[in-house]
């Protein structure tokens, strides 16, 4: 089960939990379980992405609030991408 989420993470589509889940051909909660294991494992991270505090704030906004000037974003957007680790996981699978 766990390269073929890296495989379908490799294709860099925006599928939500529930088609990812189904693609795979498990439950949500079963991939989640399946996501935590390969981020642990350094096969994929998760990333924010949306809306953002000012440039001028200088502080990372790594989550979805800042931690300088405590703006929250309700617009913000996980996403789980491959790390190299994984990239070479995928493409010893295509050979």
């Amino acid at each position: 089960m766990l390269t073929s989420i890296m495989t379908i993470l490799a294709r860099k589509e925006s599928l939500s939990m529930a088609q990812l889940a189904h693609e795979v051909g498990c439950s949500v909660r079963e991939l989640e379980s399946a996501l935590e294991q390969m981020e642990h494992m350094g096969y994929i991270r998760n990333e924010q992405l949306g809306q953002s505090c000012s440039s001028s704030c200088g502080v990372d906004r790594g989550g979805s609030q800042c931690e300088g000037c405590g703006f929250a974003s309700s617009e913000t957007y996980t996403f789980w991408v491959l790390t190299e680790r994984g990239q070479a996981i995928v493409d010893t699978t295509k050979k």
